[in-house]
């Protein structure tokens, strides 16, 4: 059984996102059929996830259409006690708004070094944004299976 999420562990959640760069982005195709992308991302302090990208992307058309998602954020690791992670449901879709989109690029770039050369398609791309509704820490480190889950109100 997993334990109710805690202040304290959405707190280590926000440091965790904070140190991890890729998340894998699950969405829906049209013919119901599962769809995955491992995406560079940003979080904010209400654990909202930002990542940019193509709106012709797969995974951008399938969310346009079917904004349910699902996201696992997790670093690459060799021993089972260190696996930790999060697992994340949630509503995803376009960022609208020019100074919401402003705010997460300003993100975006204070966490990756990107070059110059990049200007020209970040320009181009699209910010979208995962709200997530539940969400789930694990952390084997804590002890094997350890996990902290509950429904966010952000």
């Amino acid at each position: 059984m997993a334990a109710a999420i805690s202040e304290r562990e959405l707190q280590t959640v926000r440091s965790f996102l904070e140190v991890t760069s890729t998340l894998a982005l699950a969405t829906v195709n049209a013919d119901g059929s599962a769809q995955i992308a491992p995406l560079f991302f940003v979080a904010d302090a209400a654990l909202n996830l930002y990542w940019l990208s193509a709106p012709t992307s797969i995974h951008s058309v399938n969310l346009s259409a079917r904004p349910a998602v699902a996201a696992a954020v997790y670093p690459e690791v060799w021993a089972w006690e260190q696996i930790r992670g999060v697992q994340i449901e949630g509503q995803a879709g376009a960022v609208n708004d020019s100074e919401a989109s402003a705010a997460a690029l300003r993100l975006y770039r204070a966490k990756f070094t990107l070059p110059a050369a990049l200007n020209a398609q970040i320009a181009a791309s699209t910010v979208y944004k995962l709200t997530p509704r539940w969400l789930r820490w694990l952390d084997n480190g804590v002890r094997f299976g350890y996990k902290a889950q509950g429904e966010i109100n952000t």
